[in-house]
């Protein structure tokens, strides 16, 4: 009960005072409990935020420079772990990353850098004499730095090579501290990232359409040998494979007519040729099986032939075309060979086109029987060589004699054949 007021005014302030002291207390109470759980932090004008807890990576700094101008080098750049709490655990992940850099090649002529880091050796003698360095593949490791002395049987390993260095030529690896590392497609050292068959970096194979096809021209009846088109293959493209599993040879020329694999009737050696600026990887197996492979992209049209010995048991090739250059090249392809063409397209349909005949490259005989597209310098060489069908075992006549290289060299049989440098 409340006590007894003697005038109104006292009453009131009485029953005030006792409304207060009740609720107060309680409304202090509801405000303090969050924030003693720590659901709520409340921060006056001139109170600042308390530190995380939680230690972090500070911001990456800037690149290095890089450790080479040409030829792939390394960069690196570094951050630091922000310890806030001494008794928490440390940052996850490196405090270096490295990056590859300047991976275009050096000019011809330019020195290697493993032979630049031997002969750093040339002055120094060891144990007394002094030799002339060269690298050596000891199979010690790929970022030992082993060296051969010129004119000596023995070699000596001057310890790791150079940051930068390169050690893998599948993956274009780069020793870092002695270790190689793999080259991302991101061009992070040690990254796992891959191009996709568009040639994205990360990508999912869907920017781009596929096209496969096989060439089934059989060779001239004629017995002549010759060049002859398989395909051309469009700029843009990537993941280009061409394989022939017979005795014939693959040929590879731009769109200018020069040959840059197998052209002259001359047979390269297998190896990597540096074309439409992708590399160009031209493998030949011990039972004469051969092959085209390149990542692309290509920046121009590439022209595969096909020099023929034997009977043509189909070669088969495949690239990858950006979209919108895949409707492009189906609206303007035209289909220069007897080939069987297949296109997968997740929204195109196979383009089927009647076969013609090229402009500048084939020309189809007009002749009752049907002849296979022969090159127009090929059909010039039958006119001149003079070389007529035997009408018993269709096999060639015998080959008039003919003077000079120049022309002899257009009557040919397989031993003809020499081996290109």
């Amino acid at each position: 009960m409340l006590p007894s007021c003697r005038l109104a005014h006292q009453c009131l302030a009485s029953l005030y005072a006792v409304v207060v002291l009740l609720i107060i207390p309680s409304f202090s109470q509801v405000q303090r409990t969050p924030i003693e759980r720590g659901f709520v932090h409340w921060f006056g004008p001139e109170q600042s935020p308390p530190l995380r807890s939680s230690n972090e990576w500070s911001s990456w700094q800037s690149w290095s420079p890089c450790s080479r101008t040409c030829g792939g080098g390394a960069a690196v750049r570094t951050r630091q772990c922000i310890k806030r709490d001494p008794t928490g655990p440390d940052c996850p992940g490196d405090t270096r990353q490295y990056q590859a850099c300047n991976m275009k090649d050096c000019p011809s002529g330019a020195t290697d850098f493993r032979h630049f880091q031997c002969s750093a050796y040339n002055n120094k003698p060891l144990m007394g004499n002094f030799h002339k360095w060269v690298p050596f593949q000891s199979g010690q490791g790929d970022c030992e730095l082993s060296c051969l002395a010129q004119g000596q049987n023995f070699y000596y390993n001057f310890g790791r090579v150079l940051d930068g260095t390169s050690c893998h030529t599948e993956y274009n690896g780069i020793c870092i501290n002695g270790q190689c590392l793999k080259v991302g497609c991101d061009f992070i050292l040690g990254s796992d990232e891959k191009t996709d068959v568009c040639g994205v970096c990360g990508g999912q194979n869907v920017s781009c359409q596929h096209h496969h096809s096989i060439y089934t021209t059989k060779y001239p009846a004629s017995g002549l040998f010759g060049y002859n088109e398989v395909t051309m293959i469009p700029a843009g493209a990537t993941n280009i494979k061409v394989i022939d599993k017979s005795n014939n040879y693959l040929a590879l020329r731009n769109r200018n007519y020069h040959y840059v694999i197998n052209g002259n009737w001359a047979i390269s050696y297998p190896g990597v040729f540096n074309v439409a600026g992708t590399k160009i990887q031209y493998k030949r197996s011990a039972d004469n099986q051969e092959s085209f492979e390149a990542p692309g992209p290509t920046d121009e049209d590439l022209h595969v032939m096909v020099l023929f010995t034997e009977q043509n048991s189909g070669i088969e090739y495949e690239y990858w075309l950006p979209k919108d250059y895949y409707i492009n090249h189906q609206r303007d392809r035209s289909s220069l060979q007897d080939t069987i063409e297949t296109a997968f397209s997740p929204t195109l349909p196979p383009a089927t086109q009647k076969p013609t005949t090229t402009v500048h490259t084939l020309i189809r005989q007009t002749t009752q029987k049907k002849w296979p597209p022969q090159a127009r310098h090929e059909r010039g060489n039958v006119e001149l060589n003079g070389i007529h069908e035997s009408k018993k075992d269709d096999k060639c006549g015998k080959c008039r004699k003919v003077k000079g290289r120049q022309n002899k060299i257009k009557q040919y049989c397989q031993k003809d054949f020499g081996k290109s440098e």
